[in-house]
């Protein structure tokens, strides 16, 4: 019996409303995401990949159950996602972890770092309050940050140590799958290497489903074992990442790989 995947989405569209155009009118729809189906396998690494606009963060979102689908279905370990209630959904916040693109705006400037680690083991009431301090001691150690950083906040870090702050509360839940949306795009390149190493590191080390959103084909071939190819809402390539590189078979790809920077 084949093994369920992770993550199952099929036929899966979004699209949103314009502004109205009068008050009689309503505004136009645009397609943001097009009839998808995009299978990701337990203990896979997949990136997504497009320019700006192409509809891959959408797609994450409703991923993620941040959004949902206009049409189609998304499944997570085998449960649908679509049309459930914020209350019948707590699970997917246990089962996902999501890293966001800039650390400083998905990150509260109020709290704390271990309050910040903590907060989603708060809101699915996992643990004690004592086990809840373990697991953010645990989790920092993980990311390489000391203990005491749980006591100081998030301006008092880098950009660098802020993505690494993301990913220890995204893993403080022990998600099986963990989604990352240009997770070091908005980092120095003297530190984007560290953070996609650990993003690597933790993924094998815990076993985790990958998904990692991009704009960028070079970052994501360093992680990822295939590769979705977005374009204006439609998927328009997927294959194993060594056969995308070395033979792209949609134009796109072929001018996204051709667009990457070489040294001569």
């Amino acid at each position: 019996m084949a093994e369920q995947p992770a993550i199952a989405m099929r036929g899966v569209g979004r699209t949103f409303r314009q502004a109205r155009t009068s008050w009689r009118e309503p505004g136009p729809a645009v397609p943001a995401v097009r009839d998808v189906d995009l299978t990701v396998a337990a203990g896979e690494r997949v990136g997504i990949v497009g320019e700006s606009g192409s509809g891959k963060s959408t797609l994450l979102r409703m991923m993620c159950a941040l959004d949902h689908p206009t049409h189609g279905t998304v499944q997570v370990q085998g449960r649908s996602i679509v049309g459930q209630s914020w209350r019948r959904l707590q699970w997917v916040r246990g089962e996902i972890g999501v890293v966001f693109q800039d650390p400083m705006s998905s990150l509260d400037p109020r709290m704390r770092v271990g309050e910040t680690v903590a907060e989603p083991l708060v809101a699915q009431r996992i643990g004690t309050r004592s086990s809840r301090a373990d697991r953010v001691r645990e989790m920092l150690a993980a990311v390489g940050l000391p203990d005491d950083a749980a006591r100081r906040y998030p301006h008092q870090f880098s950009g660098g140590q802020r993505q690494r702050i993301s990913i220890a509360r995204a893993l403080a839940p022990s998600p099986s799958i963990l989604v990352a949306d240009e997770p070091v795009s908005a980092l120095d390149v003297s530190v984007r290497a560290q953070v996609l190493n650990l993003v690597t590191e933790v993924v094998r080390t815990r076993g985790l489903t990958l998904v990692f959103v991009s704009h960028d084909l070079s970052v994501v071939r360093q992680v990822c074992d295939r590769v979705a190819v977005m374009r204006h809402g439609e998927l328009v390539e997927v294959a194993a990442t060594d056969r995308l590189f070395e033979a792209p078979q949609h134009e796109y790809t072929q001018e996204l790989l051709a667009a990457i920077p070489t040294l001569h």
